[in-house]
């Protein structure tokens, strides 16, 4: 079985996306039902900080698409892989959030509270699955496999665009609850 571009065979990195995306779901909601801890540090302005990595992001999606239309693939890739890392950073920051912080409700009654609850639930739902979809579709662009890359990209801009303006949304919803 030959290597790929990445040192692993391809039914071997499969195997780790798998892995990944479902080990990474599970992981979260294991960390999210530890204890509290204190580290020293404040870190209250962690949801601001990860509202604006899903804008950066979704700015970055919006621009990689623009640029991937025009042909200009080298900056596509280069900002793509930009939006891949901070979407890496935002999870690490969402868990060292969620491990100093107590769950923060939503305070809104009425259509607010069931909006809220709409887009929450289809953003945690969809989170979920956008982890297999962006890596399934990063590694064969990665590989110079651009067919499979788009064919795959087409159905993971959307969600992908979809959980990172969801996940300012909640941040928005959830603001003013926020303690201070």
């Amino acid at each position: 079985m030959s290597k790929s571009a990445l040192g692993f065979s391809e039914s071997t990195l499969r195997r780790i996306i798998w892995i990944v995306s479902v080990a990474l779901p599970l992981v979260v909601v294991v960390l999210l039902q530890l204890p509290r801890i204190e580290v020293g540090v404040n870190t209250a302005f962690i949801p601001r900080f990860n509202a604006l990595l899903n804008t950066c992001v979704t700015v970055l999606l919006g621009v990689g698409y623009f640029l991937i239309r025009r042909g200009q693939r080298e900056a596509h890739r280069k900002v793509m892989i930009t939006a891949f890392a901070l979407s890496v950073l935002f999870l690490l920051s969402y868990v060292v959030y969620h491990l100093t912080h107590e769950e923060v409700r939503f305070g809104g009654t009425g259509w607010v509270k069931a909006l809220y609850l709409f887009i929450l639930i289809t953003h945690i739902g969809l989170s979920m699955f956008i982890v297999p979809l962006v890596l399934f579709t990063l590694y064969p662009a990665l590989l110079g496999r651009y067919v499979q890359h788009r064919r795959l990209a087409r159905w993971t801009l959307p969600i992908w665009l979809y959980v990172s303006v969801t996940g300012v949304l909640v941040y928005l919803f959830l603001s003013p609850y926020y303690p201070t």
